[in-house]
This record gives C-alpha cells, structure tokens and sequence, in this order.
C-alpha cells in the first residue's frame, strides 16, 4: 500500500479577504465614533441648591424663572432670551443668578438659557428648585 502526500509542493493559503474586511469595519466604525468638530466651550461655575440657603453677599440676586413654553422672567418680569443678557447687565450686573424652572420647563430651555448666559459674560449660575 502505497500513500502520497497531500499538497507535496504548495503552502497553505492565507485568505486576506477576511482581514480586509475586519479592516474596513474597525475603519468605519472608528470614523463614526469620532468628532471632528472643534468644540469651544465656556468657563461657568454651576452650582445647585434647594433654594433656602441665603447668601452672605451684599448684592440681592437675580431669579430667572423658566416655564414649560420657553418664556423667561426675571424678578417676575417678562423678558425674551435675546434680551436676557442686557436686561441683566443694565439692571442687575454683578448679581448672582438664579434660573429656576416653573411648571415643568424644558431642560432644552434652561440649556438655552444658560448658553445665552454664557455667551453674555454671566458666569455666577445656580439652579435652585
């Protein structure tokens, strides 16, 4: 009885269409996950408290209240979110502030207005309940 090899001469072959494919996997998931995006964001200290505390400052602060259609007052005045910067800096500036959300405010809504916020120079934020 008489028994040959099997594949005398060749190699094994490798299939790299596999490996190609894992590459461009990882390739396109890695581009997804990423940000290419240059985000600049703003120095603000938030604090959050339950609204009994009182400050130990001489200057009276400021309560933006925020409700459930977006609308804005300060110190029970309506004010829009375009003039919420300058009714603060004329009006209150230096104050503390304090944004407080009314019958159910949107968190999108207090985003906003802390963005405005930000972008304006007020950097003294709490949220108060």
């Amino acid at each position: 009885m008489q028994l040959r090899e099997r594949n005398r001469g060749s190699t094994p072959m490798i299939g790299l269409t596999p490996l190609i494919d894992v590459v461009f996997i990882l390739l396109i998931f890695f581009m997804l996950a990423s940000s290419f995006l240059d985000w600049k964001g703003f120095e603000m200290s938030v604090s959050i408290t339950d609204g009994k505390s009182t400050a130990q400052s001489d200057v009276r602060p400021i309560t933006i209240n925020v409700d459930a259609n977006g609308g804005l007052s300060i110190n029970s005045e309506a004010v829009s979110l375009s003039g919420l910067v300058p009714a603060i800096k004329r009006d209150h500036d230096g104050s503390p502030v304090r944004l407080r959300p009314v019958n159910g405010a949107n968190l999108q809504h207090l985003i906003d207005v802390m963005d405005a916020l930000g972008r304006g120079g007020v950097t003294d934020v709490e949220f108060v309940e």
